[in-house]
């Protein structure tokens, strides 16, 4: 990742690098880095929704790791969850299709797909 100022990152910036300070600090087996650090990834996400549950549960998983001396998994744990946001990010960035692109896509003659296929 390329340093960048606070102000001039992104949202995803921004948290992708605090995912680069808690693999550090794992990788670095300082435990209050790391506490510090998956705090900050804590703060990053809104606990208040439903699903949120999941991705809360996995830091607690980790501070849990860190704290009996699992530093390696919660680094590669962390390491999936940085890997997910960037590839995310990547799908949901896609240029839109060219003119003849899409003229390809809508000319490829497959019969349509059912609802009994589906089922």
């Amino acid at each position: 990742m390329r340093p960048t100022t606070a102000s001039s990152a992104s949202p995803l910036q921004l948290l992708l690098s605090a995912y680069d300070q808690a693999i550090s600090a794992c990788r670095a087996r300082n435990a209050s880095r790391a506490y510090r650090s998956i705090a900050l990834l804590q703060a990053a996400h809104p606990c208040d929704s439903p699903s949120a549950g999941g991705i809360v549960g996995i830091y607690d998983w980790c501070e849990r790791a860190v704290c009996s001396g699992d530093f390696l998994g919660a680094a590669r744990t962390l390491e999936q969850l940085r890997t997910a946001w960037e590839t995310a990010d990547r799908i949901t960035n896609v240029p839109a299709m060219t003119a003849s692109a899409t003229a390809r896509v809508s000319s490829f003659d497959a019969p349509p797909i059912t609802r009994a296929q589906l089922d």
